[in-house]
């Protein structure tokens, strides 16, 4: 007789379920493949939401809404626009010319704005690598390709003149150490020899380029303006209502500064206080040997369709020489010694329009350039760019 374990094994052989093997082995392959398959739509999604989250910070960095800089997109070339006479700007109007490099006879280090154009070279503000303000800073000389020299500092810098005697910058602390604002400085830059440094009074906040014309040096601060002497010592401070932007340029004998709608004198004798008054709100005033240009806002306010008009120190209606073209937002007046320009942006890139007797004689716009570009009216026909850290040369007609 079968025993009992013989019994048991053959009774759980009869009840087992029969297993089907056809088909295991694809089945198992067509598993691993739907898995691969998964994984690549997976990390394709993922590929797909870092491009969209990369192209929306792009857009959003690249958004004019305001009067913010204009901030290039990686890789695109510097272009500049170059539109004859007063006509619009907008649309992509005029002709496209690539900026040509001035290549320097020495390491300039990383050139940025502020640009002056003094009577013989231009004066830019470098940086080493690093936060402007935080690493040195420069103020390199330049004729033609030839780098004049370098002045070294340590702080940002906020603007550059030259008059009384000397060349002249304005600098500033990256932050503010125990006071409202950052501490400023006026450095003394002589022909040879260390620059001289003056602190300015503490919580002096400038507002606008400094200026040495009429026997002084002269810095606009938000509720006032500064005088100092030929030698960088500090004479007196003339007390304004407040504003959050301020120019000074030489009209006539006497230098003026933009106080909202008013000139007003700044003799440095202090005796005398001439008053002009121009309706609109002032945005901007330069001099090119003595004969002055105002920036008026528009009618109603605003900065399109802003006017350029004679500064009089004698007073008297207002003679509008230009009117700025469709589609440039100005944000002041520069000048050398031989003519004065507007400056300020067009579809936030940085431009730059010459004005003469009759008007505006072109504007120049620079597309893709980097954060800290600026522009100046070196010459007749051209125009002088830095972009990304480097000097640019743009001809104009």
């Amino acid at each position: 007789m079968p025993s009992d374990d013989a019994r048991l094994e053959q009774a759980l052989h009869d009840a087992a379920p029969d297993v089907e093997t056809f088909g295991v082995v694809a089945q198992v392959t067509h598993r691993r493949t739907r898995r691969r398959r998964n994984r690549r739509i997976a990390a394709g999604a993922l590929s797909a939401v870092v491009l969209l989250i990369v192209g929306t910070l792009a857009a959003l960095a690249t958004r004019d809404d305001g009067p913010s800089t204009h901030v290039a997109a990686p890789g695109a070339r510097l272009e500049a626009r170059v539109i004859s006479g007063s006509d619009s700007v907008e649309d992509g109007a005029g002709t496209h010319r690539a900026p040509t490099v001035v290549a320097l006879d020495r390491d300039a280090h990383l050139l940025r704005s502020p640009v002056l154009v003094g009577a013989t070279a231009i004066s830019v503000a470098s940086y080493d690598p690093g936060a402007d303000g935080a690493a040195l800073s420069h103020v390199v000389r330049i004729e033609g390709s030839h780098v004049r020299d370098i002045v070294d500092f340590k702080a940002r810098i906020v603007s550059i003149a030259e008059g009384e005697g000397a060349r002249w910058a304005l600098t500033q602390n990256l932050g503010a150490t125990g006071s409202k604002v950052p501490d400023a400085f006026l450095k003394r830059i002589s022909a040879t020899g260390d620059p001289i440094s003056t602190q300015l009074p503490v919580n002096a906040d400038p507002v606008g380029p400094i200026t040495a014309v009429g026997g002084a040096v002269w810095i606009p601060v938000r509720d006032g303006v500064l005088q100092y002497d030929a030698n960088g010592t500090f004479i007196r401070k003339v007390t304004l209502a407040v504003a959050s932007h301020r120019w000074i340029a030489q009209v006539g004998k006497l230098a003026y500064v933009t106080d909202g709608n008013h000139l007003r004198s700044l003799d440095v004798s202090g005796s005398t206080n001439d008053t002009i008054d121009y309706g609109p709100e002032i945005l901007g005033l330069a001099a090119a040997s003595f004969d002055g240009r105002v920036l008026l806002a528009a009618e109603g306010g605003g900065l399109e369709h802003a006017r350029v008009a004679r500064a009089l120190s004698r007073g008297g209606p207002v003679e509008v020489t230009a009117s700025l073209p469709d589609g440039f937002m100005p944000d002041g007046l520069s000048s050398s010694t031989t003519r004065v320009w507007a400056t300020g942006a067009v579809d936030g890139a940085p431009a730059i329009a010459l004005l003469s007797e009759r008007g505006v004689v072109a504007t120049v716009v620079l597309e893709n350039a980097s954060d800290g570009a600026a522009l100046a009216w070196t010459s007749a026909h051209v125009v002088r760019a830095v972009s990304d850290g480097e000097l640019f040369e743009i001809t104009v007609p």
